[in-house]
């Protein structure tokens, strides 16, 4: 009897309408496109992305420098 009972909860467990055509689960909530797309980024994109971060910030230091030497030079009065 309790052999029965397990197997039998065990098949009660299983929703029929989850079950694809070859014994995979679907998931629960189902995502639109754009949604998997915001999950993962590519390693092609993750070195664009850092790419364009460095050469900003490059461009960033090079700004700073160049503002600091052009105050310095308006502070002590020299060409």
């Amino acid at each position: 009897m309790k052999a029965r009972r397990l197997f039998a909860l065990q098949r009660s467990k299983i929703d029929p309408a989850q079950i694809g055509r070859r014994g995979q689960r679907y998931p629960s909530r189902k995502k639109s496109i754009s949604d998997a797309r915001e999950d993962a980024m590519t390693n092609a994109g993750n070195a664009l992305l850092w790419t364009a971060l460095y050469f900003v910030l490059s461009f960033a230091a090079i700004f700073v420098v160049w503002f600091a030497d052009k105050m310095r030079s308006n502070f002590l009065g020299k060409r």
